[in-house]
C-alpha cells in the first residue's frame, strides 16, 4: 500500500511538474518579441508573472548616481532611496 501511494504520488508530481513547464513555454512564446525587442536595447527583463514582465533601462541608474554625485550622497547608501512602502 505504501509503495502504491508513493507511485501516486511520484506520477502527481511528475504531472504538477509537465504542467509548470508548458505554463513557463507559454509565458515565453508570449512574451518573446518584446523580450527581444528589450534585450536589443540592453534592458534587464525580470519575469513578475505568467505574460507580465518587469523591463529596465540600466540607463535609469548611471543617471541616479550622477544625481547623488551632484548631490553629494553616496550611491552605495539605498537607506536614502528606498519608499517607505517597502
Amino acid at each position: 500500500m505504501v509503495a502504491d501511494m508513493f507511485y501516486v504520488t511520484e506520477r502527481i508530481s511528475r504531472f504538477w511538474t509537465w504542467v509548470d513547464a508548458m505554463v513557463t513555454r507559454a509565458d515565453e512564446a508570449l512574451c518573446a518579441d518584446q523580450d527581444e525587442r528589450a534585450r536589443r536595447h540592453g534592458w534587464t527583463v525580470t519575469r513578475t508573472g505568467f505574460g507580465s514582465r518587469h523591463y529596465r533601462d540600466p540607463r535609469f541608474d548611471a543617471l541616479k548616481a550622477a544625481r547623488l554625485a551632484d548631490a553629494g550622497l553616496w550611491a552605495e547608501d539605498t537607506r536614502l532611496h528606498t519608499p517607505s512602502w517597502r
